[in-house]
């Protein structure tokens, strides 16, 4: 399995993700697009506002899951994160929110929100794990937000915890 950033995907690859987005969703649809019309109006509608922020996870030439967010304002929202059903389980929505998180970091953002279905236990559960708390509520949806950088912050502090620790040792030891 790869991931691979996409700006714009080919037809034969929209028609591939609109099946995966189908066959994630085909448990739950309370919080999806219906019919394959919609759903491919969505999916442009995801690459437009992501300008390049969209990653695809492929196993061979098949997609198997997708993260697409958008750069908007202070804080950045993630809009879609999707995983095939064959591939839970198998940490590939944690790389792909990774993925989004780092590349997120990188351009300097603090913070990342997300809307999520409040009865979307395993995406609520999912996210509450990467560490997103919800913020407000409107209507069925619940915000969750998540510092970033948190990972950066920890391993200064490591490092600057063992630099000092290795000074002390120089000095206890008389070097």
């Amino acid at each position: 399995m790869h991931l691979k950033k996409i700006d714009r995907p080919h037809p034969e690859l929209l028609e591939k993700l609109v099946e995966l987005y189908e066959r994630a969703y085909q448990e739950d649809l309370r919080y999806a697009e219906i019919g394959r019309r919609r759903i491919k109006r969505y999916l442009k509608w995801l690459f437009k506002h992501a300008r390049g922020a969209f990653w695809v996870a492929f196993e061979g030439e098949e997609p198997v899951g997708f993260v697409a967010l958008e750069e908007m304002g202070p804080v950045p929202e993630i809009h879609e994160i999707v995983v095939s059903p064959e591939w839970r389980g198998r940490s590939l929505a944690e790389k792909l929110m990774q993925e989004a998180l780092d590349y997120l970091s990188r351009r300097g953002f603090s913070r990342v929100a997300l809307w999520v279905g409040e009865h979307n236990q395993r995406a609520r559960h999912f996210y509450e794990k990467m560490g997103f708390q919800i913020t407000e509520k409107a209507g069925v949806w619940l915000r969750m937000e998540k510092e970033l950088q948190e990972r950066e912050r920890a391993s200064s502090l490591r490092t600057r915890q063992a630099v000092s620790a290795s000074e002390s040792e120089r000095v206890s030891s008389g070097v």
